[in-house]
């Protein structure tokens, strides 16, 4: 259901997505909602976690909201759209730099009141500034890359059972990604402080459920990039994750990245085709094998035919270690 400020029954909600930023322009998105009171923690029960899979899916979005988002005395207004989302895409003036990277905190504030004495709506949004301590940058996919999901499932009913019904603490990792994550991060020499940034087909719906597996499994903290659910769905699952890679490989263009996937779907195919597009900073792509299918066998020929590519096709996290320092990339 639509709504907008002065329709609302129901508490409002300012839910930001974590954001970026260079020197020279920002970039944060974020939804205003009505408060469904999804339940946080530990939950054992699948009747209640059902409940709430159906509470994220079923929102009730606030549209055509005003908002303005403040950061470092800058102000920046700007309206949602008909689906509740809003999005700051735009120049700033950065702040001056550490060596370290940074989590800037913009504050976001509804402009709208229903009356005057109703407490102004706040939110506070976290946008990651880069450190100039980086060698390279990451950029992940998350579905049976880093989450396991059971993409490949018959029917993908495993898929859905632990989606829908089974609580965020009992998900798991892929085998050895969180070590495998965690020394990306920090290097060859073990000092750097290499951004990361997570990239799903998952829609925006369940942005709380990958943000707190992430912060759970103690997975390095990056900005995570989710697709639109709703009435005009953002594209296919090709051109949301090339738009929204490409949009930070362009942010960055003096930062070679490594990019990781898997078999499960298509991201070999639009990894090489980033490749091709930006042979300066695509390093090296890694695709986890997570079935020996007839998609894994396709693309196996894929990166074959691409031998001028640095692609490494593993089985096993261990694998990518040993081929990340044959490259130099770890020690």
């Amino acid at each position: 259901r639509i709504s907008n400020v002065f329709d609302s029954e129901d508490p409002i909600i300012i839910v930001p997505y974590r954001g970026y930023a260079n020197t020279s322009r920002i970039y944060l998105k974020g939804r205003v909602l009505e408060n469904e009171d999804i339940f946080k923690g530990k939950s054992r029960n699948e009747l209640r976690n059902l409940v709430d899979s159906y509470k994220r899916f079923e929102t009730d979005e606030i549209a055509f909201a005003k908002l303005r988002i403040s950061l470092y005395e800058q102000h920046f207004e700007l309206s949602t759209d008909e689906e509740g989302y809003f999005i700051l895409d735009t120049d700033w003036s950065a702040p001056q730099r550490k060596d370290t990277h940074d989590w800037l905190e913009a504050k976001i504030e509804l402009l709208q009141k229903s009356t005057v004495t109703e407490p102004t709506i706040r939110a506070t949004a976290e946008i990651y500034f880069p450190s100039k301590n980086a060698d390279y940058g990451i950029i992940t996919d998350i579905d049976d890359t880093v989450l396991q999901s059971h993409v490949t499932s018959r029917f993908k009913l495993k898929m859905l059972y632990v989606t829908f019904l089974q609580d965020v603490s009992k998900r798991l990792p892929m085998e050895g990604v969180v070590a495998l994550y965690q020394a990306f991060v920090k290097g060859a020499d073990g000092k750097r402080e290499n951004p990361i940034f997570y990239v799903s087909h998952s829609p925006w719906n369940i942005y709380d459920l990958l943000e707190q597996f992430l912060e759970l499994q103690k997975l390095p903290k990056g900005p995570l990039f989710l697709r639109d659910f709703g009435l005009r769905p953002a594209g296919s699952f090709a051109n949301h994750k090339m738009n929204t890679i490409t949009r930070i490989l362009e942010s960055y263009p003096n930062l070679p990245f490594i990019l990781l996937g898997d078999s499960a779907e298509k991201d070999t195919d639009f990894y090489l085709s980033l490749a091709r597009k930006f042979p300066k900073q695509i390093k090296i792509i890694y695709i986890r094998k997570v079935k020996n299918n007839r998609n894994a066998r396709r693309i196996s020929k894929l990166i074959k035919d691409n031998s001028d590519i640095n692609v490494c096709l593993a089985n096993t996290s261990a694998e990518m270690i040993a081929h990340a320092k044959t490259n130099g990339i770890l020690k």
